[in-house]
């Protein structure tokens, strides 16, 4: 046990600041889980991919905690709790969950499970996710909110829905919706309640900023407020008007921007009930921030406030616009997605192999690196006395000197003047003395900038199993930080600094940033290789990733499993989900798999006819292909 590098690696990676009491690493160096957010209450990763392994898993997959799905859904009921009682405040709070940012039925079921005690809703943004939650018994008092653009189906759907006793509220995005509210709302014997998204011309912050502000494609504007309100009155459906809502995006990092959206909310609110309107509900959006770097801070990948903090703000200054236009207290609706599903998840990989480190082959045994060959070119034994003659004082001008040694053999070798086996050379005695060159540069005070830039080119590349694509697209496609470290081991100090690829056969699937409380960092510090597995967990990306994800190369979703711990410290693995096969992709992209099937077997009749292989071959090499079209798209072991 090395208690000093254990509580260096907790720094180095961040994980007490992001970890929010989930997840941290224990004595023996593991990461661990803590499902309940009490650390008595621990699940040891490394030793969940051993039990996966056993049951005939490999990497990569997703470890769920449920547990952690039902904490943070907790967290955020009880901080507006606490702000509803310490202000007095005469309204309560009812939360929904945005289906858009985890469909995943195993994922919905534990929402809808976790929320009973406090009546946790679900909001739908399309026909597809509508038709989903329909099949959700919810509590009586749950609320059902339809978001999103909505055509003549998603409207019957509502009145549907509320024949069915769902407590659905239908938030109007524009005139033409409402008509057909209106329009429906004599055939049928009740209107589902009508809400109002109200365009604000306050912004949001981060990196969804321009999603909000009056330039948002979503809410109505104050004159097509006024239009809706004419056209419920005309209708003799004012009493329908149960909800306003808005929304100034997603990922806020700065808790000022929430609340000069919250005030000038509340000021529509009170004003509506002034016309003589009933609204019960103030739906205040998502967008509450996750901070993936635990630096608490208003950068775009962290919050500068709690959701106690939130929580009391949005309380507080409800209260205060209420009491100054002296309307009442609404019920606080929050559509936060982010923060509740973000944490329950972690995708692990294993490690292929290392590119670019000392540590593949041992060129010492393959190249002659010492001997000093007085036929060989002038400039290869310059790069020879480099490497031996550098030292702390002319570390500068020796790399200098070999940048120009070896662009000069390069030319040398692409004229034709030089063997492969000197090029072999040349490139390994310049790596050695661009290494020499990097320790001696960190001896210095201020490191000069050309060094900075060598160190991101010297860096390692581990390869992991998976697909950025496919696993945390996120981090390809809006450059989305996530805690990314190895899940044991730390109890020894990483000696590698790396950047991760993945098994994709596209130069985008890379990972070159990391988090760092202080800032970003292009390189994560690894262990080098050893015999045993070697796995990394990519953390809080429970939220959009599952989603957001393709099917870039064919790669297709990971393998699950869903863990549950005890309150005597106990854990087991509940669910095992198997990941996509082969065929289920190819399927999905219109192949046919028995004209697949067909065309090997033709082929191989072929190859028989031919004389170039026997019946027996034949028939083996036939069920080998068809079992390959069963497998796992990702790399296995053995």
């Amino acid at each position: 046990m090395n208690i000093r590098q254990i509580q260096e690696a907790r720094e180095l990676y961040g994980i007490d600041g992001w970890g929010a009491g989930y997840f941290g690493i224990n004595d023996q160096g593991h990461v661990v889980a803590n499902p309940t957010g009490e650390e008595h209450i621990s699940v040891s990763l490394p030793e969940v991919m051993e039990e996966v392994r056993k049951k005939g898993l490999t990497a990569p997959l997703i470890i769920r905690f449920p547990q952690i799905i039902e904490g943070q859904l907790e967290r955020m009921h009880s901080s507006f709790k606490n702000a509803i009682a310490d202000n007095n405040f005469k309204g309560r709070h009812m939360g929904v969950f945005p289906f858009k940012v985890n469909q995943r039925r195993e994922f919905i079921d534990a929402i809808v499970s976790a929320g009973r005690k406090v009546d946790y809703g679900l909001e739908v943004g399309s026909k597809t996710e509508f038709i989903a939650a329909l099949g959700y018994k919810l509590q009586d008092n749950a609320l059902m909110v339809c978001n999103g653009f909505k055509d003549a189906e998603f409207i019957e759907m509502g009145f549907i829905a509320k024949a069915m006793g769902k407590n659905v509220v239908m938030v109007v995005e524009g005139p033409d919706e409402l008509q057909m509210i209106i329009d429906r709302a004599a055939h049928y014997k009740e209107c589902p309640e009508i809400g109002l998204r109200v365009r604000l011309y306050s912004k949001g912050s981060g990196k969804w900023e321009k999603s909000s502000g009056a330039q948002s494609k979503f809410g109505l504007t104050t004159t097509e407020v006024i239009h809706a309100l004419q056209m419920l009155e005309k209708a003799n459906l004012k009493d329908k008007l149960a909800m306003l809502h808005f929304h100034i995006g997603s990922q806020i990092t700065e808790i000022k921007r929430f609340k000069g959206a919250l005030k000038e909310a509340a000021r529509v609110y009170s004003k509506v009930i002034k016309i003589g309107f009933t609204p019960r509900y103030l739906n205040i959006g998502g967008g509450v921030g996750v901070d993936y770097d635990g630096s608490k801070t208003s950068f775009e990948s962290s919050a500068n406030y709690s959701l106690q903090e939130f929580a009391n703000d949005a309380v507080y200054v409800l209260m205060e616009v209420c009491d100054n236009e002296a309307v009442p207290h609404p019920t606080i609706v929050t559509e936060s997605g982010r923060v509740i599903a973000a944490y329950h998840s972690v995708v692990v990989t294993n490690i292929r192999e290392v590119q670019g480190a000392d540590v593949n082959i041992d060129a010492d045994d393959i190249l002659d690196l010492e001997h000093i060959d007085p036929t060989a070119h002038k400039a290869l034994n310059e790069l020879r006395y480099i490497v031996t003659s550098m030292n702390r004082k002319n570390y500068v001008e020796y790399y200098h000197d070999s940048i120009v040694y070896q662009e000069e053999l390069f030319t040398l070798f692409n004229l034709g003047y030089l063997q492969l086996k000197d090029r072999a050379v040349a490139e390994e005695l310049y790596y050695r003395i661009c290494r020499k060159a990097l320790y001696f540069s960190g001896f210095e005070r201020h490191i000069q900038e050309e060094f900075e830039n060598l160190q991101k080119v010297m860096v390692s590349k581990y390869l992991a199993n998976f697909s950025i694509f496919q696993s945390i697209p996120d981090s390809w496609s809006i450059n989305q930080l996530f805690p990314v470290m190895p899940l044991s081991r730390h109890d020894e100090k990483p000696s590698l600094k790396a950047t991760i690829v993945d098994i994709t056969c596209d130069s985008d699937g890379c990972l070159t940033t990391f988090i760092d409380r202080s800032d970003t960092k292009t390189v994560l510090e690894l262990h080098p290789p050893s015999d045993s597995p070697y796995y990394i967990g990519f953390f809080l990306v429970g939220a959009y990733q599952e989603s957001l994800a393709n099917e870039h190369n064919l790669f297709g979703a990971i393998h699950e499993a869903e863990v549950h711990a005890n309150q005597e410290g106990e854990w087991e693995i509940t669910k095992i989900t198997q990941g996509d096969p082969i065929d289920e992709l190819l399927v999905s992209r219109n192949y046919d798999m028995t004209e697949i099937t067909d065309a090997y077997s033709n082929q191989l009749n072929d190859a028989v006819a031919a004389g170039k292989m026997t019946e027996q071959s034949r028939n083996e090499i036939y069920d080998k292909l068809v079992q390959y079209t069963k497998g796992y798209p990702y790399l296995v072991e053995g």
